[in-house]
């Protein structure tokens, strides 16, 4: 035998002593959460000392150390690695994650306001109450506004956003004074008057007043909006805290960490209800991107070049039209020149077409229309029998003039109608043409559609002889505003039921958490005491409490597609792909699996986030429903074709039975047990959706199950009003 194969048994001692000290190490070593601190750091470091003793308590092994830290702290100790997780704002949260490729929170922070648990919150902005000068976003213009941060959410970048909406940009329109931590030192400067406007998340003026350090009498709050949350409350609201976990931390921990977090119980921590599942928190990446917030601070580069390469086919049809236009003055002076000389000829020729004239009358009659023949210059007009008939008279009963005709109009038509008369003498128009009502001999009033030219000038050139016909179309009207009045009706009827939707929705999940809270009390309070069966049938109830949340917030996201996302812009569709390939990279590498794609990717007029969104679910279906032990392979091509933006998405996962296709993208359809693949069955319903909402179609195909599926949906590129723009 070998004797380099044998271990001494001493240094085997000694190798076993060393690594049983490295896990006591690891195990001595402190867990540390920093906490942003918005209020006092004193004031956070005390509220937050309880969260410690709560993850102590269920993970006695483990010692825990709470940080209020600062902005700028609080980013060096992530960046320094001297955390382990991380309780910030979401504006920092989409900061650090960019820029440390951090994965989704844990949870989100659920507080307490006024005996009501809030997991959203927003910006307030205000003032003295003796300002009779402030009242809303525009009077921000020019003003000293104090803040604690650029980088607090609540307290500056909400604020900024709704004034950019108005076209505010602060920046550069507003005088920023910054405070620094935490959100009462921008009170102090309102009420010492070193700052016009102060801006503070919402709770803080509200937590001042209970502990009588502010009379809300002395302050006044601009741009106020309507909540059944808040009282004080001036933007939009967006997801509450994420507590997040750092890359180095343990796997195992952070499970635990997040497991305790979900179940702690109200009250525990002051001022906070505790945690829930994590938000969505792709407003507020919205809301940075807009205002060029950090991490998205840097303009795209964009040369002349990149114009052309991108616009080669307008840029062409520019040049061909500013040459046509010279082209086309050129050949009008020309003509302008042989018409001078055309008009003595022409007015020769008036007198021979008399004739024809008076044909082309007789063959109107006969086709049940009226004829009116009108002497400009004396005012006299002749009316045919057909055309007096058509309002009730007898052809010796309606005098034959223009002030006649004029005065029989109706009073809210007459001067729309002079004026579509007055544009055509001027050339504005090539055919006279307008619809009015005209008052009949028993007092009604008919719908006529009038069409007329003139057909003879004088030798100056202006108007002496026009003739036209009148069309009897009230019939036609009135089924047109029966018609009106119904898609009106439908449209009320759709926007009152999507509000109907979107309101339960968001009012159920209150006694849904009720009922989530009061079952964890329960598992936690009986204990030990519990059998098997209680115990499964307490975690059936929890879990089915959980499924319901879900099922709720997807049933949220469907209402608000065409009502709360973004309005539709000029969108460029490959940097939607890339934003969307960037989201689920995490999930891509946790499978394994390699997504490709191919193709022409257009400027698209849509609504951005709804179109990332549908990206988004198709891809995450693609890598979640995979085989047990295969890879994912996901191939996306693009095609641009016949006024069509067309997409697919091809994976080689479980595939689709072809006779469920028809059930694929119904409300909370379900093709897989849930014990084999979680979901709420809403994400094709969602596709479908904002799919119909862009005027397009979507659909699936595939050879069976085990066999890959391919989604595929199309969406008209011309989809715009001509008012709405250009891509820029």
């Amino acid at each position: 035998m070998n004797k380099n194969a044998l271990i001494n048994p001493s240094k085997l001692l000694l190798l076993s002593c060393w690594l049983l000290a490295s896990f006591a190490v690891l195990a001595d070593t402190p867990v540390r959460i920093g906490v942003l601190a918005y209020r006092p750091k004193a004031q956070t470091q005390e509220q937050w000392q309880a969260l410690t003793r709560v993850l102590h308590q269920a993970i006695p092994e483990r010692e825990f150390i709470i940080e209020a830290l600062n902005y700028e702290e609080l980013e060096a100790s992530v960046d320094g690695g001297q955390l382990d997780f991380v309780l910030t704002n979401p504006g920092h949260y989409v900061h650090i994650s960019y820029q440390h490729g951090f994965s989704a929170p844990l949870a989100t922070l659920v507080r307490r306001e006024d005996d009501r648990t809030q997991d959203l919150f927003g910006g307030v902005i205000f003032a003295l109450a003796e300002r009779d000068d402030l009242g809303g976003l525009r009077d921000l213009r020019g003003k000293i506004i104090a803040l604690t941060s650029r980088d607090s959410l609540g307290g500056f970048q909400m604020q900024a956003y709704e004034s950019a909406q108005v076209g505010i940009d602060l920046t550069q329109n507003s005088q920023l004074l910054i405070t620094g931590m935490p959100h009462d030192a921008v009170l102090d400067a309102v009420f010492s008057r070193r700052a016009d406007i102060g801006f503070i998340r919402t709770g803080v003026l509200e937590d001042l007043a209970k502990k009588g350090k502010l009379d809300l009498q002395r302050i006044k709050i601009l741009n106020p909006q309507p909540s059944t949350d808040f009282e004080l409350l001036s933007t939009r609201l967006y997801p509450e805290w994420p507590f997040l976990a750092m890359p180095s931390v343990n796997r195992e921990l952070a499970k635990k960490v997040a497991g305790n977090l979900l179940l702690m119980s109200p009250g525990q921590i002051p001022g906070i209800d505790g945690f829930t599942i994590p938000a969505d928190y792709n407003s507020v990446e919205q809301l940075l991107r807009t205002l060029r917030i950090k991490p998205f601070e840097a303009a795209p580069q964009f040369t002349l070049k990149d114009i052309w390469q991108r616009y080669p086919t307008p840029l062409l049809t520019l040049s061909a039209g500013v040459l046509l236009v010279v082209l086309l003055s050129l050949s009008l002076i020309s003509m302008n020149r042989y018409l001078a000389a055309e008009r003595r000829r022409v007015h020769d020729q008036n007198i021979r077409l008399a004739d024809s004239e008076y044909r082309w009358k007789f063959a109107l009659e006969g086709a049940d229309e009226g004829v009116w023949d009108w002497d400009i210059i004396s005012g006299e007009v002749f009316f045919s029998p057909r055309w007096k008939s058509m309002i009730g008279y007898q052809p010796e009963e309606f005098a034959d003039n223009f002030e006649a005709w004029r005065t029989s109009l109706h009073p809210d038509d007459t001067d729309r109608v002079l004026k579509a008369l007055s544009d055509y003498f001027e050339g504005k128009d090539k055919l006279y043409w307008v619809e009015f009502r005209m008052r009949c001999k028993d007092g009604r009033h008919k719908w006529i559609l009038a069409k007329g030219m003139v057909v003879a000038h004088t030798p100056e050139g202006k108007p002496q002889r026009m003739l036209g016909t009148h069309v009897d179309i009230d019939k036609h009207k009135k089924i047109e505003q029966e018609l009106l009045q119904s898609h009106d009706a439908l449209s009320r009827s759709n926007v009152d039921l999507e509000q109907f939707a979107y309101s339960v929705s968001h009012d159920m999940r209150q006694p849904l958490r009720m009922v989530s809270g009061h079952l964890q009390f329960l598992e936690r309070n009986l204990g030990e005491t519990l059998d098997d069966d209680a115990r499964q049938n307490l975690n059936f109830a929890l879990a089915g409490a959980k499924r319901m949340d879900a099922m709720i917030v997807s049933l949220l996201e469907y209402s608000r597609v065409g009502r709360k996302t973004q309005q539709k812009s000029w969108v460029a569709t490959d940097a939607v792909r890339d934003e969307v390939l960037q989201f689920v990279s995490p999930m891509a590498e946790q499978s394994q699996a390699e997504i490709l794609y191919e193709g022409e990717w257009p400027i698209l007029y849509a609504s951005r986030d709804e179109l990332s969104r549908l990206l988004q679910n198709l891809l995450v279906n693609a890598l979640h429903y995979r085989q047990q032990h295969q890879a994912p392979l996901i191939k996306i091509s693009s095609e641009v074709s016949d006024g069509f933006w067309r997409l697919r998405v091809h994976d080689n996962g479980i595939g689709i039975d072809p006779e469920q296709f028809d059930r694929l993208f119904q409300f909370f359809s379900r093709l897989q047990a849930r014990n084999r693949f979680e979901g709420t069955g809403m994400g094709l319903a969602l596709c479908r959706r904002i799919i119909e909402h862009h005027n397009g179609k979507i659909w699936v195909d595939s050879a069976g199950e085990g066999l890959g599926s391919c989604f595929s949906f199309e969406i008209p590129l011309g989809d715009t009003p001509a008012t709405d723009g250009q891509p820029t």
